[in-house]
């Protein structure tokens, strides 16, 4: 699992409000740090370490929700639901790990020519499976990408502290 950013800049005697300004513009950076990743199917590694960064990023908004208003919680559904289809994803992903190991752990005798029947079976179902989740993702993501989600959010999180650190 990839580390969390750090945050700098976080002061206790500064305002709740700047503190959140300033975690959150990173965790926003640090989501969108695995983009380029996310257009090859098979970057399951990256994928996951997307899902965290989401997670991280929305459980620190959530933190920090009173600083915001209405348009801030719709932000956090979308990220719920990104991160709701990468979780998806990667249980895919783990079920098809699982059941190949099975598979080659299969021993030479009994009716493990039914069983791999069976389980050759579930793995096409899951690959499937992933394949249909992994492209409803994409359509999500480049859906936000043409709204300029990551701006959009960016220019809530941040206000005033986005001109700041632009100068």
């Amino acid at each position: 699992m990839a580390k969390a950013w750090k945050a700098k800049g976080i002061y206790p005697q500064l305002s709740y409000r700047w503190n959140a300004q300033v975690i959150l513009a990173v965790k926003i950076q640090e989501v969108y740090s695995w983009a380029e990743s996310i257009r090859n199917p098979d970057n399951i590694k990256e994928l996951h370490n997307l899902r965290i960064s989401v997670k991280r990023l929305r459980y620190s908004m959530e933190f920090f929700t009173i600083n915001y208003g209405k348009a801030f919680k719709d932000f956090l559904k979308v990220l719920e639901d990104l991160q709701e289809q990468l979780g998806d994803i990667h249980d895919c992903d783990v079920v098809e790990m699982v059941l190949t190991d099975y598979l080659k752990a299969l021993p030479d005798q009994g009716d493990t020519e039914t069983d791999a029947i069976g389980i050759n079976a579930l793995l096409l179902r899951y690959r499937e499976m992933r394949k249909a989740k992994y492209e409803a993702f994409l359509q999500q993501w480049d859906a936000l990408e043409e709204t300029d989600f990551k701006g959009q959010l960016l220019k809530i999180v941040t206000g005033k502290l986005g001109a700041a650190q632009s100068s």
